[in-house]
């Protein structure tokens, strides 16, 4: 019986054997629940990374350089610039000079622009930021320095847009009466600078007829330069009698001068105004979707190039940048860096900027550029002709001082 019983095998309870079998299968399937947890994991901080890189919005705005556009010639089957009307002197159509075509030994006029990133409703996302910090052409600026919280989009556009109409009227005005050709106007108060010293004494419709300075002069303003002329010998703080016309009567203010903007010399009376030019010629301005004002000081050249036999360029590419006030002043704009980025990129070898840029021209200049500092029409016009002529090598360039000079101009000091 020993040995019979010493052969018999208990049997092995049915729920051990099943948990047993759990555990050596919870074992095996355990590497298949880790790396599923681990797929997911990685999802999640993928997308997390994605989300952050891509979508969240940045508080900022990348500049960098955009098209330029040769204002002697065509966008797409349109000119540029278009020229038509009679010519009082001999009473026959106005000459103008051919087109720049492609292919032909014409030089340029290139008008310069910025391409802006992260603007109202177009925020930048941090990958663009990355991609943008390691780009020595791109500017990166804080939103804050460029726009208000509740800034749209509509908004910069509209403003853009009239910045670009105002600088084409001023450019038609500047370079007719450079040619020689009278332009009268009638200048008429868009209302009062808030905080100046005209708010609650001029008011919108009121004609601006004369500025008497302390010195007893009677200044007409029988054009459009002339309250702007006139404003940039006059100090801060000035006393001035502006007559305007109101309701049919001419009627004295008594005013005192506001500082103006920065980089800008004289004062400003605190008055916005529009100019109604009456324009001897037709002259149209056709720049795409381009907004603002620095393109002033290159439409007046270009309309100066149509309007007189000849390529003005002498067959150089030219580009340049500056606003043009009525009184033919060329005044800074903003981004020139990248707009000599752009230049070089098309093919220019010259570029005209304002004096009052230098401190952001000197020492940023691209290789294979050379720039030309200019103040007014009458200096620019006369860059071009002796770029033309071969004897560009002399024209005064930014230097440290132009460049300290600048920087003090918009500190005020």
């Amino acid at each position: 019986m020993g040995s019979t019983m010493g052969h018999v095998e208990s049997p092995v309870p049915s729920a051990v054997v099943d948990t047993q079998e759990r555990r050596t299968a919870g074992h095996a399937r355990r590497p298949w629940v880790s790396l599923r947890a681990t797929f997911v994991i990685s999802s999640l901080v993928t997308a997390v990374v994605v989300l952050v890189l891509t979508v969240i919005p940045m508080p900022y705005v990348v500049e960098r350089p955009g098209p330029t556009l040769d204002v002697g010639a065509r966008v797409g089957t349109m000119p540029v610039i278009e020229i038509s009307g009679t010519d009082p002197d001999t009473g026959q159509s106005v000459y103008t000079d051919p087109l720049h075509e492609p292919g032909d030994e014409a030089g340029e006029l290139r008008m310069v622009t910025i391409s802006e990133q992260g603007g109202p409703d177009s925020r930048l996302s941090l990958m663009d930021l990355a991609l943008a910090w390691f780009d020595p052409k791109v500017k990166i600026i804080p939103y804050s320095q460029v726009y208000a919280p509740t800034t749209t989009r509509e908004q910069v556009s509209q403003a853009a847009q009239a910045q670009m109409k105002s600088s084409q009227n001023a450019a038609a005005v500047v370079a007719l009466e450079e040619l020689g050709w009278k332009v009268p106007a009638t200048m008429t108060v868009a209302g009062p600078v808030p905080g100046t010293d005209a708010e609650g004494k001029v008011h919108e419709g009121d004609v601006l007829r004369s500025i008497r300075t302390p010195d007893g002069t009677v200044h007409m303003v029988d054009s459009a330069e002339v309250p702007f002329a006139l404003m940039r010998t006059v100090p801060v703080d000035t006393p001035l009698t502006v007559t305007v016309l109101r309701n049919g009567k001419e009627t004295p203010v008594q005013l005192t001068s506001s500082p103006g903007a920065p980089k800008e010399k004289g004062s400003k009376m605190g008055i916005y105004l529009t100019a109604e030019v009456k324009l001897p010629l037709h002259i149209g301005v056709t720049a795409q979707n381009i907004g603002g004002p620095s393109a002033g000081m290159m439409f007046a050249l270009g309309i100066m190039d149509r309007l007189t036999p000849g390529d003005m360029t002498g067959g150089q590419s030219i580009a340049g940048t500056g606003t043009l006030s009525f009184d033919g002043k060329v005044g800074p704009i903003g981004g020139i860096q990248q707009k000599m980025w752009g230049a070089v990129r098309d093919g220019s070898h010259w570029f005209l900027a304002p004096t009052s840029n230098c401190d952001e021209v000197h020492g940023h200049v691209p290789h294979g550029l050379r720039v030309v500092k200019v103040d007014d029409i009458k200096a620019t016009r006369d860059a071009v002709t002796r770029i033309a002529e071969g004897r560009g090598q002399s024209l005064p360039t930014c230097e440290a001082a132009d460049a300290e000079a600048a920087k003090q101009a918009q500190s005020g000091q």
